[in-house]
C-alpha cells in the first residue's frame, strides 16, 4: 500500500512539474499593471475600488488599493484597457484608457465626479467610457445598493429615470418592471450579459421571477433604455437590465450581515471573495436567507434562500475559463385578486372614471370570514388573504465561458448557459375565493428550460475601430401539468413544447476626431424552429394543425455620440428596431388552464428612436441629462376576450391573438450633483404618454392601462467624516388608470421614501463593524398598487462585519 502511495505521489509530482513547464513560462513573461491611487491633493487613497476592463470584452478584473494607495494587476495580456477607480464615498472617481505593452505603471488621480460610474458595458457588450456611450444607460453599483440597504434587484433600480417598478404587496410579491411606457415583457433581463427568462411564463420573459432576485453577490446593475434587440434578441424592445456578478480577485475579503425588524423580517448574507497565485484563480460568492415572517397584514409571509457566485481560472494570461451560478428558492403566501361586488357597484358614478377607494381593512377582514360588512363609499375590495394558497418558485442560472485573447487587439469567447425555472401553485378549500378547490394540492406546475450557446469574436482594427461578430444557439422548452408529479397520463393535463433558434449578429464601433465622435452600428438575424408539442389530458384543439415557426427576425441598431471639445457637452442619438418572439404559452396555452394559444402568431415588432444631451458643469461636479424618446409598437400579442367568429381552435373564452400596436413617447430629465467629496444628490423626472391603437377600456379609452404619466425620483447620500453616512431615496408617481368591472378605475400613484443610517467602527486595518438602521416607506403611505395592499412604514436594523 505504501509503495502504491509513493508511486502515486511521484506521478502527481511529475505531472505538476510538466504542467509548470508548459504553463508557467507564460506567467513569467506576463504583463503587469501597477500604480497608486491619489486624491486631488496627491494623498494616497486607501480602500479604493479599482476595476480593469478589457476593451475587447471578457471578464473584468478588480482589486482594492492598499493603505498606501497602491494597486496591482498581474498576469494580464497585452492590449487596450479601461482602468476605473472609485473612492469609498462614491464621489471620487477616475477612468483612463491604458495600453499595456509591457510592465506598465499608471498613477490615478481621482476627482469629484457626479456620475455614478465611469465605465459602461451593456450599451455595446464591450466596455465604453461614459463619454463614449451614445445610449441612455444608468448604473447602480454595489456600494450604492449597500448604502441604501436594498433587498432586491427591482428595488435597487426603482429610482432610475424612465423606469416603473410595481410590487403588488410586500417583499417577494409579484413585481413588474416597465421601461418607457411599454409592457413588462418588453424588458429583457440579463445575468452577466446572458439572457435570463422563464420559458414557461405566459410571455416567456423574466417577470415571474423578478421578485425572487434578491441582492446576493451583485457587483452592479446596468439599465439600458431603448431598443436592444440587435445585441440581446427577443424582449428587448423597451430596454435591458443587466445584473453583473462580483468578479472576485484581490486579497481574501468578505462580509457577514445580519438584520431584522418590521414585517417579521430576518435576513442574513455571507460573502467571500479573493484570489490565488497573482489572481490566476479568482472567486467570489455569497449565500443569503431572507424571511419576512408576517408581511403586510401579518398574514403573507415570504422566504427566499439564494446562492450566487463566480470563479475564474487563467491557464495563461491569454486563456481563461470562468463560471457563474445563481440559485434561488422562494416561498410566498399568495392572495385572491381585488374584486368588485354589488355593494361596491352601487358606489360607482353613472358614467366616467371611478375613483379607486379601497374597502377599509376592518371590513375586509369581515368579508374574508364570510360575515356581513359595511362597504361605506368603497368602490372595490382589495386583495384578500387566502390561508392555504401559496407559490413555490425556484430558478437556476449558470454559465461557463472560455475566453482567449488571440492577439493584443483581438479575442473571442464561447459561453454556455443553462436556465431552469419551476413554479408550483398550491391551494385548498379555505379562503374567500369563488373557485376554491375541494382539497389541498398543486393547482398548477410550470417548468421552463433554456440552454444557450454563444460565440463572439472582437477585433480592433486600429485604435478607433472595434468590430464584433457573434453566433447564438438557443433551445427552450416548457412543461405545464397539474397534479403532484410529472406525467403524460390523461389526468395530468400535460403539455410540453420545444423551440430552437439560431442567430448571427455583428457590431462595429467607430471613433473619429480623436475619439470625440462615436458611431456604433449593428444588426442581428434570428431564425426559429418550432418542434412538435406533446399533449395529454385536455383534448388538444391543435391536432392536425401545421406548425408554423416564427418568421426570421431582422433587427438593426445605430447610435451616435459627439463630445464637444472643452465644453463637457455630449450630444447623442439612438435608433433601432426590436422584436419579441411569441412564447410557447401564447402559441399553445397551458394544459392546466385550457388551450388558449394560436400557433400562427407573428412576433411583436417595434421601432424606437431617442436623442439627448448630457452636460457636465463645474469640473464634472454637476451632470445634467435630457432625453426625448419615441417608440412605435407596430404589432403586439395580447389576450383578447372576444375572438373573431370561425376561430379554428374553438377557444370559447378568448385567447391570444395579434392585435394593433401603439406608440409611447416622452421625456427623461435627470441631474446629479456632488458639491463635495462627501455629498451626492440625484434627481430625475420622467413623462410618458403611451397609447394603444385599439381601445383598452370600453370603446373610447386608448391610453395604456397601468401607465404612470409623471414620475419623480430623488436620491441623496451624505457622509459625516469617514465613518457615518445617511442615504435617502424616493419615488413619487402620479395617478394611473386600470380596468375593473369594465370601467376605468383611477388609482393614486404611490410615494415611497426610504432612509438608511450607517456607522462604521474600525476593528483593525482590515476589519470593520458596520451598524445601520433603515426605515422603509418613511412617509407611512398605505399603497394600493393595482388594488393590492402594501406595507406602511417599517424599519430594520442590522450589523455587517467586513474583513
Amino acid at each position: 500500500m505504501f509503495a502504491r502511495f509513493v508511486q502515486f505521489k511521484n506521478a502527481c509530482s511529475m505531472f505538476a512539474i510538466v504542467l509548470a513547464v508548459i504553463v508557467m513560462p507564460a506567467f513569467v513573461h506576463a504583463e503587469s499593471l501597477t500604480g497608486q491611487v491619489v486624491d486631488l491633493q496627491g494623498s494616497a487613497v486607501a480602500d479604493a475600488k479599482i476595476r480593469l476592463f478589457d476593451r475587447t470584452g471578457g471578464e473584468p478584473r478588480s482589486t482594492t488599493s492598499s493603505k498606501e494607495g497602491s494597486y496591482s494587476f498581474q498576469g494580464i495580456p497585452r492590449g487596450t484597457y479601461l482602468l476605473e477607480a472609485e473612492g469609498a464615498t462614491g464621489t471620487l472617481r477616475v477612468s483612463r484608457e491604458v495600453v499595456v505593452k509591457g510592465d506598465e505603471k499608471v498613477k490615478l488621480q481621482m476627482a469629484i465626479s457626479s456620475t455614478n460610474t465611469e465605465v459602461l458595458v451593456t450599451a455595446s457588450g464591450t466596455p465604453l467610457n461614459v463619454d463614449e456611450n451614445a445610449k441612455a444607460l444608468d448604473v447602480v453599483d454595489a456600494d450604492e445598493i449597500s448604502l441604501r440597504d436594498e433587498l432586491s434587484i427591482s428595488e435597487a433600480i426603482r429610482s432610475l429615470p424612465g423606469v416603473r417598478v410595481q410590487t403588488l404587496g410586500g417583499p417577494g410579491s409579484f413585481t413588474t418592471v416597465k421601461i418607457r411606457g411599454l409592457r413588462p415583457e418588453n424588458t429583457a433581463v440579463l445575468i452577466d450579459g446572458m439572457r435570463f427568462r422563464d420559458a414557461a411564463s405566459p410571455q416567456g420573459d423574466a417577470t415571474a421571477f423578478l421578485e425572487n432576485m434578491t441582492i446576493v453577490d451583485t457587483e452592479r446593475i446596468e439599465l439600458l433604455r431603448g431598443s436592444g434587440s440587435s445585441l440581446y434578441g427577443s424582449s428587448a424592445s423597451g430596454g435591458v437590465i443587466n445584473i453583473a456578478s462580483r468578479p472576485g480577485g484581490g486579497p481574501t475579503h468578505g462580509s457577514i450581515l445580519a438584520e431584522g425588524g418590521g414585517l417579521g423580517m430576518l435576513r442574513s448574507v455571507v460573502t467571500l471573495g479573493g484570489g490565488f497565485g497573482m489572481d490566476r484563480f479568482s472567486y467570489s460568492g455569497a449565500v443569503s436567507h431572507q424571511n419576512a415572517t408576517k408581511g403586510p397584514r401579518d398574514g403573507l409571509p415570504f422566504r427566499n434562500s439564494s446562492t450566487q457566485g463566480s470563479a475564474k481560472y487563467s491557464f495563461t494570461p491569454k486563456i481563461s475559463l470562468s463560471g457563474k451560478l445563481w440559485y434561488a428558492n422562494s416561498y410566498l403566501a399568495t392572495t385572491e385578486s381585488p374584486t368588485v361586488k354589488s355593494a361596491q357597484l352601487a358606489n360607482f358614478p353613472a358614467t366616467g372614471p371611478v375613483n379607486a377607494i379601497a374597502l377599509p381593512t376592518d371590513q375586509l377582514e369581515l368579508f374574508e370570514k364570510g360575515q356581513p360588512y359595511n362597504s361605506g363609499n368603497a368602490t372595490y375590495i382589495p386583495n384578500q388573504i387566502d390561508p392555504d394558497s401559496r407559490l413555490l418558485s425556484t430558478f437556476w442560472s449558470g454559465g461557463i465561458t472560455l475566453q482567449h485573447q488571440v492577439t493584443s487587439s483581438g479575442s473571442y469567447h464561447v459561453t454556455y448557459q443553462g436556465v431552469k425555472t419551476t413554479r408550483t401553485g398550491l391551494d385548498g378549500p379555505a379562503g374567500p375565493g369563488s373557485f376554491e378547490p375541494s382539497t389541498v394540492g398543486p393547482v398548477y406546475n410550470l417548468d421552463g428550460y433554456t440552454r444557450t450557446l454563444q460565440a463572439r469574436f472582437d477585433q480592433h482594427i486600429g485604435r478607433y475601430n472595434l468590430i464584433s461578430f457573434g453566433y447564438e444557439f438557443e433551445s427552450e422548452s416548457y412543461v405545464s401539468f397539474s397534479g403532484t408529479n410529472y406525467s403524460t397520463s390523461a389526468s395530468a393535463n400535460f403539455i410540453k413544447l420545444r423551440q430552437r433558434s439560431n442567430a448571427v449578429y455583428f457590431q462595429d464601433q467607430l471613433r473619429f476626431l480623436g475619439g470625440r465622435l462615436q458611431l456604433t452600428v449593428g444588426g442581428r438575424s434570428q431564425f426559429f424552429n418550432l418542434q412538435n408539442p406533446d399533449f395529454a389530458g385536455l383534448v388538444s384543439p391543435y391536432t392536425g394543425t401545421a406548425l408554423v415557426s416564427p418568421p426570421t427576425a431582422y433587427t438593426g441598431d445605430a447610435a451616435l455620440a459627439y463630445l464637444v471639445p472643452e465644453s463637457g457637452t455630449k450630444f447623442r442619438g439612438h435608433v433601432g428596431n426590436s422584436f419579441r418572439a411569441p412564447s410557447g404559452y401564447e402559441r399553445f396555452g397551458g394544459g392546466s388552464f385550457g388551450y388558449l394559444g394560436d400557433p400562427r402568431l407573428s412576433p411583436e415588432r417595434s421601432v424606437a428612436v431617442d436623442g439627448g444631451v448630457d452636460q457636465k458643469l463645474f469640473q464634472s461636479k454637476l451632470t445634467l441629462s435630457g432625453t426625448m424618446f419615441y417608440t412605435n409598437l407596430q404589432q403586439r400579442i395580447d389576450f383578447v376576450n372576444s375572438l373573431p367568429s370561425g376561430d379554428p381552435f374553438g377557444r370559447p373564452f378568448g385567447g391570444y391573438a395579434n392585435v394593433g400596436g401603439g406608440i409611447a413617447r416622452g421625456v427623461e430629465i435627470s441631474g446629479h450633483l456632488s458639491p463635495t467629496a462627501r455629498t451626492n444628490l440625484g434627481l430625475s423626472y420622467t413623462y410618458v404618454n403611451s397609447d394603444s391603437r385599439a381601445a383598452t377600456i370600453g370603446a373610447n379609452y386608448f391610453k395604456t392601462v397601468g401607465e404612470v404619466p409623471h414620475t419623480v425620483t430623488v436620491t441623496a447620500t451624505q457622509w459625516f467624516g469617514s465613518r457615518a453616512n445617511v442615504a435617502f431615496d424616493m419615488s413619487a408617481l402620479s395617478k394611473y388608470t386600470l380596468s375593473m368591472s369594465g370601467r376605468q378605475f383611477v388609482f393614486d400613484g404611490p410615494v415611497k421614501a426610504d432612509i438608511a443610517f450607517h456607522y462604521d467602527y474600525p476593528l483593525s486595518d482590515r476589519h470593520t463593524a458596520e451598524f445601520y438602521v433603515k426605515v422603509e416607506n418613511m412617509f407611512n403611505q398605505q399603497a394600493y398598487e393595482n388594488g393590492f395592499i402594501g406595507p406602511k412604514a417599517w424599519a430594520i436594523a442590522g450589523i455587517k462585519f467586513r474583513y
